[in-house]
């Protein structure tokens, strides 16, 4: 039997088109942060009138979920707001208290159902988000983003959820989320949301949930003003000081924080708007003493001290480290870094475990630990670094000679190695970790892989890799703080499971009659490893999807055009363990 053209667990005419586009402008704002977490969007909504045969609707209906896996959340909601803390408060205005506790009992409903999710088996490795619910229609409307939860516990962050009942975002990557389920939720008050294009970009909304997240960390530091402290941070850092561009430290607590040291006291704070003042005492930080301020006022200069507990998370800085360019961190993790006004994730750690993993595959008799002290010496600094281990590194010094300094072959100390980098050029180590030579301008020829928006470092060093050279490991430290370990290679896995996944999806796209929710769990799972696919295999699967895309255009009114798979030419054997 054909499959009906309309939408069977209904909320409104437009709820596919609407959660796709909240799909898509997750997916835009998180890259434009530097995340990439394999966002996703659902739409729950719970019936709040009217006779329907759904009272629990899921948008997309044919998706992973079922409404019957989320018939407990109701009364799950019901027992987190019975055990809530706030549940016996009493406002004295009859209004707000009946508003106060009917958002109470939304927020333990979104709490609730992100719960749900995450206690599916098949969801373990997912973090949900929830928005309150809006009613449209006849249904209190949800919406819910998930991600991945190993790309989340890789960003930097702190452990606070909740200051004082106040919310704290625990990291950028939260900030953004929520905001996008803020603005998602009051999309919904408009009548025939989804009908039409979104009109917000990505980089208004980052800087909006930078402002919150900025406002709900100071919380932490006692301070419950600073919705414009980010505004106040670009300011300091573009504003030059005697022709010289901010440079310095800025500590934020409140000056009976125990953690704090003040050597020296002002008698008059200085307000943090005063921007010009706040700048030219910037110029007394240094590696003595930091800027010290509550939120409001610079009270004078003094240290955090070695003692201060970190899991109390009080204290907050704000490094200013070019113009333009400032770092809010916490116990000397990076957790936001803003570039003219712009922005995004920290990506000054290396990914030590790709590295060590890259080695292994590229030079499995290297030295390891003296290749990752180099690797972590280079990122000491100062404008951009590059290091290159070379499989064959005594004759690439010798032809490359003419634009670098060869050396008898040694072992660097780390803090030698740190200050060689700035010199221009990159230091050549070969696989045991000893040194050929420094200052070495790297050539090769052009293959369409480079990045114009990159620097010469990152493109000399694509370069480089594409042309034939002897075997190569290249990690670019660019002056922005961005890291790159070359060549980025596809993680090695196990034949079977590529196997297994066509497999899966040729069994389901053959069924009699036809079930979609089984064809687009499988589908996903092989596009997730198409770059393993052989020859044969994207044929085989190509035709499959052929007869899905047809029944498709017979029975659904909207659907998603996929493109054919094709053989990556970059696979080889390398890659299976």
């Amino acid at each position: 039997m054909p499959e009906r053209l309309y939408i069977s667990q209904f909320m409104w005419s437009y709820q596919p088109h609407f959660r796709i586009a909240v799909k898509g402008q997750v997916a835009r704002t998180l890259e434009a942060i530097g995340f990439y977490g394999n966002p996703d969007v659902v739409l729950v909504g719970f019936k709040a009138a009217g006779e329907h045969q759904y009272d629990v609707c899921i948008e997309p209906e044919d998706g992973p979920y079922s409404p019957d896996e989320l018939s407990h959340v109701r009364q799950s909601a019901v027992e987190l707001y019975a055990s809530h803390p706030d549940r016996n408060m009493i406002h004295s205005v009859a209004r707000v208290h009946e508003q106060r506790h009917r958002g109470l009992r939304d927020r333990m409903r979104a709490r609730a159902l992100e719960e749900a999710f995450e206690a599916m088996p098949r969801e373990q490795g997912r973090k949900f988000f929830s928005s309150g619910s809006v009613r449209v229609g006849d249904y209190e409307v949800h919406v819910v983003v998930s991600i991945d939860r190993a790309a989340l516990d890789h960003v930097p962050q702190i452990k606070t959820e909740e200051r004082d009942r106040f919310p704290v975002y625990q990291s950028l990557v939260h900030a953004v989320i929520r905001e996008v389920l803020r603005r998602s939720a009051k999309a919904l008050f408009i009548p025939d949301a989804g009908s039409g294009p979104s009109s917000e970009s990505a980089d208004e909304i980052v800087r909006s949930a930078t402002e919150a997240m900025v406002r709900s960390m100071l919380y932490c530091a006692g301070f419950w003003f600073g919705g414009e402290n980010h505004l106040l941070m670009s300011s300091l850092s573009a504003l030059p000081y005697e022709g010289r561009p901010g440079a310095g430290r800025l500590v934020i607590a409140q000056q009976n924080d125990p953690a704090i040291e003040v050597f020296l006291r002002l008698k008059h704070p200085v307000k943090m708007r005063n921007v010009p003042a706040v700048r030219k005492l910037l110029e007394a930080s240094g590696s003595q003493s930091d800027l010290l301020s509550d939120g409001d006022n610079v009270y004078g200069l003094g240290v955090v001290k070695p003692e201060y507990d970190a899991n109390s998370e009080t204290v907050f800085s704000v490094s200013f480290t070019a113009r333009g360019v400032w770092e809010f961190s916490h116990a000397g993790e990076a957790l936001l870094t803003v570039r003219d006004g712009i922005p995004h994730l920290p990506a000054h750690v290396l990914d030590e475990e790709y590295f060590e993993d890259l080695v292994s595959r590229i030079f499995p008799e290297a030295d390891q630990d003296a290749l990752r002290e180099a690797a972590q010496a280079a990122g000491n600094h100062r404008h951009g670094a590059m290091l290159i281990i070379s499989g064959d590194a005594a004759a690439e010094a010798e032809r490359l000679s003419p634009q670098s300094w060869s050396i008898e072959p040694t072992r660097l100390t780390s803090e030698l190695l740190t200050q060689l980098t700035d010199m221009d050029g990159a230091v050549l180590v070969d696989p045991q970790g000893r040194c050929h030579a420094i200052g070495v301008i790297l050539d090769g020829t052009a293959h369409g892989r480079g990045d114009p928006a990159r620097g010469s470092r990152f493109n000399n060093a694509v370069r480089y890799l594409d042309s034939e050279r002897p075997p190569a490991i290249v990690i670019v430290y660019s002056s922005d703080g961005v890291i790159n370990i070359l060549p980025r290679l596809h993680p090695r896995i196990a034949r079977r499971i590529v196997v297994d996944a066509v497999e899966h999806y040729l069994a389901a796209a053959s069924m009699e009659p036809l079930k979609l929710k089984d064809c687009k769990e499988a589908w996903a799972a092989v596009k997730s490893l198409r770059f393993y696919l052989s020859r044969t295999q994207c044929e085989a699967l190509n035709r499959a999807r052929a007869r899905v895309d047809e029944w498709e255009e017979k029975n659904r009114e909207i659907r998603i055009i996929e493109s054919d798979l094709k053989p990556d030419p970059d696979m080889d054997d390398t890659y299976w363990l």
